[in-house]
C-alpha cells in the first residue's frame, strides 16, 4: 500500500506533466522525481508541498539542469549525464542522496554466502 504523501506527490507530478508534452525535458524530470520517490518516499510529503511553490515546479527543475548542461559544453552541445541529472534533482526538492544498495550482512555465527556467479556461455555449446 502506498503512504498518502507518495501518493499526493505523484499525482501532482503527474498534474504538472500534463502541461508538458510526453517525451520534452520537463516532463522527463517528473518521470526521475516519481521513481526516486517510488525509490524512497521518506522525502514525498516535501516535494508534495513543494512543487506547487512557484520555481518548484518541473520546468524551473529542468532550467537548473539545462543550466549545467550548457556550463558543460563541448563544441555546440551541452550535456547533462545520468548521474549529474540525479544530483541536480535531489539538491533541487531536497531529496536525500542516492545510496548504494548496502550490502547483506550475515547474523552473527553464519557465513556470508558469496554472490552466485553466471555460468560462462560458449556458441560452441550450441552446436
Amino acid at each position: 500500500m502506498m503512504n498518502a504523501n507518495l501518493q499526493t506527490a505523484l499525482n501532482k507530478i503527474n498534474e504538472q506533466q500534463k502541461k508538458f508534452k510526453q517525451g520534452t525535458a520537463p516532463w522527463y524530470v517528473g518521470e526521475q522525481l516519481k521513481d526516486m520517490l517510488r525509490e524512497n518516499a521518506t522525502s514525498a510529503g516535501i516535494v508534495a508541498m513543494d512543487i506547487d511553490q512557484k520555481g518548484m515546479g518541473l520546468a524551473d527543475c529542468e532550467k537548473k539542469i539545462a543550466e549545467f548542461a550548457s556550463k558543460n559544453r563541448q563544441g555546440s552541445v551541452g550535456f547533462c549525464g545520468p548521474a549529474d541529472a540525479d544530483r541536480i534533482i535531489r539538491e533541487f526538492y531536497g531529496l536525500p542522496e542516492r545510496r548504494e544498495t548496502p550490502t547483506p550482512i550475515a547474523p552473527a555465527g553464519t557465513q556470508a554466502t558469496a554472490p552466485a556467479r553466471r555460468k560462462l556461455i560458449r556458441l560452441e555449446d550450441f552446436m
